[in-house]
């Protein structure tokens, strides 16, 4: 689902990279069709300060106008969202994206019907791309916990000089001094490193909104308004892709309500204060989903839980980004003293988890294949006064 707290930070960057191309793609062709870039307001901005002062009054109000409407579409993007989050609606995102789907369609129709004859036509043209590249924005940096944008590349460039100046001296540190045979590994190990991932996601921004707008001008320029229909088919497929396979998220198991515990006769009394028990839902039951962010959940949880479970669903996909995120996840619990516990694990899930090498970091026995199974196992390792299986160090530590 289209939800921040679900989304891993690999699942943030695919959707980042691919709506940055869109982004390029619109402020190219409304420049060409209306004469103004409509996907930032740095530029606008500028352009009303200069245009007060040369006394071109109309300009100025022009310039104001895409200024006003790029926040009308931040503004609807946070009405939507927050108004989702307060109605318990799982995947509160989908709705601006539909938004913005709409817009550029409508935003293609302005651009056939009027040609900017008049005066007006001009500024409803403009304002359709505004409003759903501010849309845009707004989702994508809620989405990303305002780690990115896609509309606008300054902030980008900013960054991705400041992480590639981190990374350097990072690599500068670790090879200084050292045997050229150690090299190898300090390279596979920096794949790792945060600031490569920051670099390698903001250069693949930079250019995916700039293939958006070489593609977007090649386009235009030989299939006029038509050439529209590629972004708005590229972003209806994401909304289908959300609707037929969404991302799960994990919760916390209401001990009293929750009915497979009245089953089995867990009592809320009969657990440890330091056990934990999630599970990994999905808005629709019975629906295949992917996997939630395991590595943001992990670093969330309550200090006070020495142990916790997390209970899985047959349903829930893995991928080889899935299973890498929930590694990550245990090493950051086993960095803070934590335990994990692992339930519902189907024999398909066991293999593609063993086939990842999660044994080196987590005892078998605590990967059990339902919650009873776990539920004792996880009472068990409370009651341990040793742990059962030696921390095992990471690249970082």
């Amino acid at each position: 689902m289209l939800s921040a707290s679900a989304y891993s930070f690999r699942q943030k960057s695919r959707l980042a990279i691919s709506l940055s191309w869109v982004g390029g793609y619109t402020n190219v062709i409304a420049f060409m069709a209306c004469g103004s870039f409509v996907s930032h307001v740095t530029g606008t901005t500028t352009l009303i300060g200069h245009h007060l002062v040369s006394g071109d009054a109309r300009g100025a109000f022009f310039a104001a106008f895409l200024w006003f409407t790029f926040l009308c579409g931040a503004i609807a993007s946070a009405i939507m969202t927050e108004t989702a989050k307060r109605r318990g609606i799982a995947s509160k995102y989908i709705l601006p994206v539909v938004a913005e789907a709409v817009l550029l369609i409508l935003f293609a129709v302005a651009l056939h019907a009027h040609r900017h004859e008049s005066l007006g036509g001009l500024y409803l043209t403009a304002a359709l791309a505004a409003v759903a590249m501010g849309m845009q924005n707004a989702t994508i940096t809620k989405i990303s916990g305002a780690v990115v944008r896609t509309t606008h590349l300054t902030g980008v460039t900013t960054d991705l000089g400041l992480e590639g100046v981190a990374f350097c001296l990072w690599l500068w540190d670790r090879l200084r001094g050292r045997r050229w045979e150690r090299a190898g590994r300090t390279l596979r190990v920096s794949q790792r490193h945060p600031s490569l991932q920051r670099v390698a996601l903001l250069a693949s921004i930079f250019g995916s909104f700039l293939l958006g707008a070489t593609i977007g001008t090649a386009a235009y320029l030989k299939w006029g308004e038509a050439a529209m229909t590629l972004p708005i088919l590229f972003l209806f497929w994401i909304i289908l892709v959300d609707w037929r396979k969404p991302i799960a998220d994990v919760r916390e198991i209401d001990l009293l309500g929750d009915p497979e515990l009245k089953v089995l006769g867990i009592l809320k009394s009969l657990l440890p204060p330091e056990l934990g028990i999630w599970r990994v839902s999905c808005r629709s039951k019975g629906e295949m989903h992917r996997a939630p962010d395991f590595e943001i959940w992990a670093t969330r949880l309550p200090r006070h839980w020495r142990v916790v479970i997390l209970a899985l669903s047959p349903l829930t996909h893995f991928d080889s980004n899935a299973v890498l995120d929930l590694k990550t996840a245990i090493e950051t619990l086993r960095r803070n003293g934590r335990r994990l516990v692992l339930s519902g694990i189907t024999p398909r899930q066991y293999r593609l988890l063993m086939d990842a090498q999660l044994d080196s970091i987590m005892n078998v026995e605590n990967i059990c294949p339902d919650l009873e199974f776990a539920v004792a196992r996880g009472i068990d390792l409370v009651h341990q006064a040793e742990p059962d299986d030696a921390v095992v160090p990471t690249a970082n530590s």
